[in-house]
């Protein structure tokens, strides 16, 4: 492997592409409070993918199975319980019914996951209408957040990770979990984002899709992926340690935490989100990649 050239990144095509498409700000190591923080003495040097054909593709085979899943969930699933009179069938047994849910809610975190890799600008370096175009199909079909109001701030949380009142991932003075967690999702919801899902919730029914359905596999689902989205990609990765001055102790990314776990513990806990100061770090890397930055 190679050194680690201060904060930039390799003098490649595919590293030119993307700083030149996308004109994110890289990392500053030297703003680290410790040699310790600023990772010096690491010897890895991360490369993007040579072509966009891989990342469009696994973009594309998320944004397929989640549909699959989420067609089966809607429409081929009888729930044990009925909001709108008798069940005229017999209830689906319920390890399917689970086995659905989490299945779904995997793919559901899937699809934030691929809007998160658009937002970097990794799902198509080269193609950047392709790479948009996937990333808000991706952010709709999850929970239809706005495309653009994502990408600012998520660009504002690299741009100042950690700082309580300026990253509006981090905590508002209280870094307790569920506190944390309320502030989180309130910073990203809006009125016109519960319109699309009202307006969405309409056609679902008027294509047959009972309530309780919509409850459990729209609402549900998408709920408890973005607890876990939270968890382990914003609140243990940047929490402040313990005896500190939580609430307002400065988290710099060089601070963030990364996960231990297998590849494939990894990928099962949140697509590698939890290897988050990779992430940080190379912000150029898309999330199938990420191990490869350890």
């Amino acid at each position: 492997m190679n050194d680690m050239n201060g904060a930039g990144g390799p003098e490649d095509a595919s590293f030119q592409a993307w700083t030149s498409s996308y004109g994110y700000n890289l990392p500053e190591e030297t703003s680290a409070k410790s040699p310790e923080d600023a990772g010096i003495g690491l010897k890895q040097r991360y490369q993007p993918p040579k072509s966009d054909a891989k990342g469009i593709a696994y973009a594309c085979g998320v944004i397929g199975l989640w549909a699959l899943l989420y067609w089966h969930a809607m429409f081929h699933i009888t729930l044990p319980f009925s909001l709108q009179g008798e069940h005229t069938q017999q209830p689906t047994h319920i390890l399917h019914i689970l086995a659905v849910f989490f299945s779904l809610e995997f793919m559901y975190t899937g699809l934030f996951i691929t809007t998160h890799d658009a937002m970097h600008g990794t799902i198509a370096i080269r193609h950047r209408r392709i790479n948009d175009f996937l990333g808000a199909l991706a952010i709709s079909l999850y929970a239809w957040f706005d495309y653009g109001m994502l990408h600012f701030k998520h660009w504002e949380h690299h741009n100042h990770t950690g700082k309580p009142h300026v990253d509006p991932d981090f905590h508002r003075g209280n870094p307790s979990l569920l506190p944390w967690f309320g502030w989180f999702m309130w910073e990203y919801i809006s009125l016109w984002q519960f319109t699309k899902i009202a307006t969405w919730t309409a056609v679902m029914q008027y294509l047959g899709a009972p309530m309780e359905n919509i409850l459990v596999f729209m609402t549900a689902a998408p709920l408890l992926s973005a607890f876990r989205l939270f968890l382990f990609g914003t609140y243990l990765p940047h929490r402040p340690e313990p005896g500190s001055d939580e609430s307002t102790v400065v988290m710099h990314w060089p601070k963030s935490r990364t996960s231990q776990a297998s590849n494939l513990q990894s990928f099962l806990t949140c697509y590698h989100f939890d290897l988050h100061w990779e992430h940080h770090r190379w912000p150029y890397a898309p999330w199938w990649e990420l191990p490869k930055c350890r």
